[in-house]
């Protein structure tokens, strides 16, 4: 029996308080001598009912009026119904709260974001609860810093707090570990058999659709409520953001470079969105109108060059598609300050021809932040001590020459994430001796032919193209033609990835990975006049040179990763166990430890992580399925296959409200008392009529006959 105003109870006693008041004022008998009772005989009938039936009637009457009138004031009620939302017994109640990236959709019919009616569900839930009852709120998607919350407790004020904090993320939830965590947590309650576990969801088929638990994952399930949050219908397609990322080459100041962006349309037509960018040394966003075809994804690229060396940032957000939960991302990137070039060489001789001015046209590094330097063979070895440059230049005859203390400080440059190139003398005309093992190459004799023949991309899908290759996938570098090489034999387990070949040799320009660095080795040399080939004269030459010297297979300086929101970044590459996070832009996640217990990332984000003397550019993108816009209809879920629950509707808190008050509060009797009341009110004032009309009608018999008004004092009649 649950008592909405106990007060009303203690108040019954005054039910009898009627029947007190008829003992007390009872009149007590005396004996009157009169000559004669024919004048009383007549009205003995009337003076018997009185006395046998209505004033017992009339008293009792008063008393149940008085009685039903304070149990009604009491509100008493029943609480049969309460386990209808599972809240009856002792109230033990874990709620999960959908916050993913999908909730922060419109509800249907409404204006207002999924997650905020889930919100105000749960809210109303906490709040009708019992004082004593313990209550738990669970995430689907774990987010860090919430472990606080995560134990039953009482206090409902730190519960509503906290609800009122969770923001929507950008991941996909994980419903079988959510469901697990509640159930755990409602058996360590021991609620004596009251737990209840309500879940906030608007039931999308991501994560909502596929069997993933079993009843025996459950050790007793609990009562399952599930109200899901209807999804308003969106007219317009959703344009999902897959990647985005910088070059991978190294970058420097006023180097120019691009950033993909690939876009997914997941509706069946054609649409049109704006792409926002903004940088970190940009005070205005740049717009570019993109395209997306029905069902099918874009690569864009965005131009970038920064001006200044240090840690930066990109931004990117797109606008005009139907779902805003992955349309945004921020990528950040290290431009590293000024890079040197060492040639062995005489730079007077001509020995690399054009090559030193396109890597460096205005030879200090204004334009490209590259500032070569001649140097003697035998100065290398020191300076290779005192600082490591971008990028080492030697032809094969010093290659072939070199001692061999200068040979093992070269192989351990590149391994320590170095760039080495070896190419022919403009003016060499044999091949040399044996080149250094660790080289794995050398070149074959000198191939002149008399019509020039074209030069071809060996291999398209080499990173080396990546700043190359179009949006179609293909690799283009014009009309460039070759008279005369050295073909290039590779060790067959160095690693080489032939870029350029001409005729049935397939190698005269490759690249390979050597430990943390790269080799680049050359069968051309890039001479002015045009007879070796006629590449250097190519605008494209400019833009090829650029990665033989920044790096296009090993990227140490300015390594980016990618991760999708929901996921922690424990396996990023890095010596050691420790692991700091440091945030450039977005959800602000700075965090240092142990390198397996980093933080899951659920938002965007531009991040540097650093194990031991590396930094990592982390990028955490949006996860691409929840714009989908299918979601579990009916009243079976396929999570929960086997497992006992109910569904339920949320559209509005106002009717959550009025549900859980009459679940509460069961079957009351507040309104049976109150009629009972007015019925033996109606009761008492139809008794209480007659007794007048009596007392009028005894009176005028009194008048006739004096001795006749003794009866009414109670005297007795002899």
């Amino acid at each position: 029996m649950i008592l909405g105003a106990p007060l009303f109870l203690y108040l019954l006693p005054l039910a009898a308080a009627p029947v007190l008041f008829h003992l007390l004022m009872r009149r007590q008998r005396k004996t009157v001598l009169f000559s004669t009772r024919m004048f009383f005989d007549s009205m003995q009938p009337r003076l018997s009912f009185h006395r046998k039936f209505r004033e017992p009637l009339l008293l009792a009457a008063r008393t149940l009026l008085l009685l039903f009138l304070l149990l009604a004031l009491a509100r008493l009620a029943v609480p049969k119904m309460g386990n209808v939302l599972g809240l009856g017994g002792e109230q033990a109640v874990v709620i999960v709260i959908d916050n993913s990236s999908s909730m922060v959709g419109s509800v249907e019919g409404s204006d207002r974001t999924k997650l905020s009616v889930a919100q105000e569900g749960a809210r109303t839930l906490l709040k009708n609860m019992d004082p004593r009852g313990k209550a738990a709120i669970v995430l689907l998607v774990p987010e860090p810093g919430a472990e606080r919350f995560g134990g039953m407790t009482t206090d409902k004020d730190s519960m509503l707090g906290f609800l009122q904090s969770i923001q929507p993320t950008e991941a996909t939830g994980d419903s079988a570990k959510a469901m697990l965590r509640a159930t755990a947590l409602l058996e360590n309650a021991n609620s004596g058999g009251g737990g209840s576990l309500h879940v906030f969801t608007d039931l999308q088929e991501a994560e909502w659709k596929a069997p993933v638990l079993a009843a025996d994952d459950m050790d007793g399930p609990p009562q399952i409520f599930v109200h899901r949050v209807p999804t308003a219908e969106s007219t317009l397609p959703n344009i999902c953001l897959l990647k985005a990322s910088v070059s991978s080459r190294r970058i420097l100041p006023n180097q120019p470079y691009s950033l993909e962006v690939l876009l997914r349309n997941d509706g069946d037509k054609d649409f049109q969105v704006r792409v926002h960018r903004k940088g970190s040394e940009n005070s205005v966003a740049e717009i570019t109108n993109v395209e997306v075809g029905a069902g099918s994804q874009k690569l864009v690229r965005l131009p970038l060059q920064p001006k200044a060396p240090g840690r930066h940032w990109v931004r990117i957000w797109i606008e005009g598609d139907g779902f805003d939960g992955d349309n945004r991302v921020f990528v950040p990137y290290i431009c590293e300050k000024k890079g040197d070039i060492y040639f062995l060489g005489d730079q007077a001789a001509g020995t690399f021809g054009l090559l030193p001015l396109a890597l460096s046209p205005s030879g200090d590094g204004s334009l490209t932040s590259l500032v070569p330097s001649f140097l003697p063979r035998d100065t290398i070895k020191s300076r290779l001590q005192q600082k490591a440059p971008m990028l080492v230049v030697l032809t094969w005859a010093d290659a072939s020459t070199l001692d061999e203390g200068t040979s093992t400080l070269l192989d351990q440059y590149t391994q320590r994430g170095g760039n080495i190139l070896v190419l022919p003398a403009v003016d060499a005309s044999e091949s040399t001796g044996q080149a250094p093992a660790w080289l794995g190459a050398k070149l074959e004799p000198l191939k002149s032919v008399p019509v020039s023949v074209p030069l071809r991309v060996a291999n398209q899908s080499s990173p080396f193209w990546s700043d190359i290759r179009g949006l179609d996938g293909r690799v283009r570098i014009g009309t460039a033609f070759v008279k005369q090489y050295f073909p290039i034999s590779l060790a067959q387990d160095a690693g080489y990835a032939a870029l350029l070949g001409a005729n049935e040799d397939r190698t005269l320009l490759a690249i390979r990975k050597h430990g943390k660095g790269q080799i680049v080795v050359s069968g051309i040399a890039f001479g002015r006049t045009g007879a070796w080939s006629t590449l250097p004269r190519q605008k494209i030459f400019l833009v090829m040179a650029q990665p033989i010297a920044l790096g296009a297979v090993a990227n140490l300086s300015n390594e980016s990763v990618s991760i999708v929101a929901g996921q922690s970044p424990r396996l990023l590459p890095g010596e050691g166990d420790e692991m700091s996070i440091t945030t450039l832009l977005g959800n602000q996640i700075d965090w240092s430890g142990l390198k397996n217990e980093s933080p899951i990332l659920v938002r965007g984000g531009a991040y540097i992580a650093t194990m031991g003397q590396r930094e990592t550019c982390l990028t955490v993108l949006p996860s691409e399925l929840e714009g989908h816009s299918a979601f579990v209809e009916g009243s079976e879920i396929g999570a929960l296959e086997g497992i006992p629950h109910g569904v339920r509707t949320l559209t509005n808190e106002d009717d959550f409200r009025d549900e859980l008050e009459q679940s509460l509060a069961g079957t009351g009797f507040y309104l049976p008392f109150l009629l009972l009341a007015m019925a033996f009110l109606m009761a008492e004032g139809l008794l209480g009529a007659p007794a007048k009309k009596w007392k009028d009608k005894a009176k005028g018999d009194t008048d006739k006959n004096p001795d006749a008004t003794s009866t009414e004092s109670g005297e007795e009649i002899i």
